[in-house]
């Protein structure tokens, strides 16, 4: 299995689902590179470098 760190949208991004994840959320990213893996609450998203920022906002962890 792929190692796992947290992250946090940076853009609007549709899940597999059709549900639209608004800027700010946490995700689950897996995979390293241009493009990764990523979950939230088990809806899948594929994101690129430019949509998502590793770890998370200051005022997020402070949740």
């Amino acid at each position: 299995m792929a190692a796992q760190r947290l992250g946090t949208l940076l853009v609007p991004v549709p899940g597999l689902s059709g549900t639209v994840y608004p800027p700010g959320t946490t995700v689950t990213v897996r995979g390293r590179g241009s493009s990764v893996d990523a979950f939230v609450d088990g809806d899948w998203l594929a994101l690129s470098w430019w949509e998502f920022s590793d770890g998370l906002r200051e005022d997020l962890a402070d949740r």
